[in-house]
């Protein structure tokens, strides 16, 4: 994992700075499996990509779009709108520079790493400005983060604002910053004619005309076609199937609790009190005030000097950060440890409590002993097995022959199609539906993973191809589309006519709507985009049509306006992405990029 030492250190000058303890969780079992990572979904060269990365920045996305659009997308418009491509491309670059960040050693102290996060999430501090683990827990999971990738994140984009705004910070010229802003700011005197195409009467529409429609039907034929369907057979080689052969009899658990009574010993743990300071002088001169006096007195003088301190409970001598646990282990009960330095802090330690070694009986070790060694053989023979079939698989083997030759039972979809969202939830399902509109017919797929305990080959028995539905299937949808479409075609009419007088006030008449006089921004979000757009680019008196869910709008443009005081909200245009696009681009070009398809496709199963 890249920089795995770093990340530690940063997570320990978190701590240090913001009041948690001044030890180090090595297990990392305490905030949210403290720096275990996830699932690579890509790879840069070989700095990482995380699953939980690319399922945030993949959620973040998707509510862009669907802020913009006004409606949830599907799992098919996710895939249209290439949602997850740009996800993923987005972490790519920032990885192709991460990876450079390292090859080329630019890194930054973690003490301003540790600041920024502070800065960026005061949130998950309390008010005594220490780490509260609820709040901690609450943002990872609304975030979709582990604490590695939160790190990883501050720490990049740390790095990457420094970087940027030494080599990339340059801006356009003036005057060419100016003509820019003068576009950008101006405002446009518009009159606009808005109404939706449901309350528009087409008096010549004959819905009696069969014909037509027909013949509308015809011409559009692509919009009416059935979806392709295959029948298809697979085997799923589940991991969690095989539980049963290979969990270990009682005489097994006890002949291995028997020779292996070392790995069940309880280490010697021990609750203690942290006192922690920036300087050693300070630290000698609380430890002299405190001399004497009771735990419970120190700790009220600590209080009444707002001097920082934490108390742990039930922590073994590998939970805690090397330079402190050598002298933690040392002290005897109510006893205070002298000044203990480490690169980061100095600190006084109390011994609240010492709970000896123990060696835990056969009845607690049995659950443990259990799943260690079901999980070596299943994993041994899950291994095995894979192996064995695709071997099979090369040598030309039929589904029917590996099932017999593994004992491996069967499935069958019968004509499914390919909207993998109309299915449930099951995300198996849903990549064995998708692989199987990738492969052709009569052809034994590879194994293909799924995640780290299951996997699944599958033939494509028959194919259905795609054909147009018959009219009298889709008449109604016809029927509406016809309308809507010569709506359109009759609207569009009005301002292509040769009238050379047409205007504003006798569209106004014609479709019943009034004109509204409107001052427009380029930034304007009542309007649609598209009507904006054309709006910037159309000529003064120029009369434009356009339309956007289901609604028609006329509009022209009368004034444009320069607001007097360009000068003052005139904002420097900075070259930074262009430049930096640039670079990357180059870098690019030297480094190795890997993706897991699978997992990518079972992610979006999810949506």
């Amino acid at each position: 994992m890249f920089r795995a030492l770093g990340k530690s250190k940063i997570a320990l000058v978190l701590a240090i700075l913001f009041g948690i303890s001044l030890f180090f969780f090595r297990g990392g079992s305490r905030y949210s499996n403290l720096f275990n990572s996830d699932n690579i979904i890509a790879s840069v060269s070989g700095t990482s990509i995380s699953t939980s990365k690319f399922n945030r920045v993949m959620q973040l996305n998707v509510n862009q779009y669907t802020q913009i659009l006004g409606k949830k997308l599907t799992g098919e418009e996710i895939q249209k709108f290439q949602i997850h491509t740009i996800a993923l491309q987005n972490l790519i670059n920032n990885a192709v520079f991460e990876n450079e960040f390292e090859n080329k050693s630019f890194v930054i102290d973690e003490s301003v790493v540790a600041q920024k996060t502070k800065e960026r999430i005061p949130s998950i501090y309390d008010k005594n400005n220490q780490l509260n683990n609820q709040a901690l827990n609450n943002f990872l999971k609304n975030q979709n983060l582990k604490i590695e990738d939160l790190v990883n994140i501050i720490d990049y984009e740390t790095r990457s604002r420094i970087f940027d705004n030494l080599f990339f910070e340059t801006s356009y010229p003036n005057k060419i910053n100016q003509k820019i802003n003068y576009y950008n700011n101006h405002i446009r005197k518009i009159d606009l004619i808005n109404f939706k195409l449901i309350d528009y009467k087409l008096e010549s529409l004959n819905l009696e005309n069969k014909k037509e429609i027909e013949d509308f039907y015809n011409k559009n034929i692509d919009n009416y076609m059935s979806n392709e369907m295959r029948d298809v057979s697979y085997i799923l080689i589940d991991k969690s199937n095989f539980e049963e052969q290979f969990r270990p009899n009682d005489q097994e658990i006890k002949n291995y609790y028997s020779n292996n009574k070392k790995l069940f010993i309880e280490n010697e743990k021990r609750d203690f009190t942290q006192f922690n300071f920036k300087n050693k002088n300070d630290a000698l001169n609380f430890k002299n005030n405190t001399k004497g006096l009771q735990t419970k007195e120190i700790i009220d003088y600590a209080n009444k000097n707002k001097i920082i301190y934490s108390n742990f409970k039930e922590l073994s001598k590998n939970e805690v950060l090397e330079d402190l646990s050598s002298s933690i282990f040392k002290l005897n009960k109510d006893e205070i440890s002298d000044v203990v330095e480490t690169p980061l802090a100095k600190h006084i330690i109390i011994i609240n409590n010492i709970k000896p070694e123990i060696q835990r009986s056969f009845e607690d070790s049995k659950v443990e002993i259990s799943n260690t060694l079901l999980n070596i053989e299943l994993n041994n023979f899950y291994t095995e097995l894979k192996n064995k079939i695709s071997q099979e698989i090369l040598n030309g083997f039929s589904l029917n022959e590996i099932s017999n030759s593994n004992s491996l039972k069967i499935n069958k979809l019968s004509k499914i199609d390919n909207k993998i969202n109309n299915t449930s939830n099951d995300f198996t399902k849903n990549e064995i539906i998708r692989q199987s509109f990738i492969m052709n017919k009569d052809f034994v797929s590879d194994l293909i993973d799924i995640d780290q305990d299951k996997s699944f080959i599958l033939n494509v028995e028959n194919v259905y191809t795609s054909k147009p539905l018959k009219i009298e299937e889709v008449f109604d949808i016809v029927s509406k589309d016809y309308i809507k479409f010569k709506k359109i075609e009759s609207i569009k009419g009005i301002i292509d006519d040769d009238d050379k007088n047409i205007s504003l006030e006798s569209i106004s008449k014609q479709v019943k709507n009034k004109i509204q006089s409107i001052e427009l921004e380029k930034n304007n979000n009542e309007l649609s985009k598209n009507l904006i757009n054309n709006l910037f680019n159309a000529n003064l008196g120029e009369i434009i049509v356009s339309f956007s869910n289901d609604e028609a709008n006329f509009a022209m443009v009368n004034e444009i306006i320069i607001p007097k005081d360009q000068q003052n909200n005139s904002q420097t245009i900075l070259l930074n992405n262009q430049l930096k696009n640039a670079f990357g681009n180059e870098i690019i070009k030297t480094k190795n990029i890997s993706t897991n398809e699978s997992l990518l496709n079972a992610l979006l199963a999810q949506y």
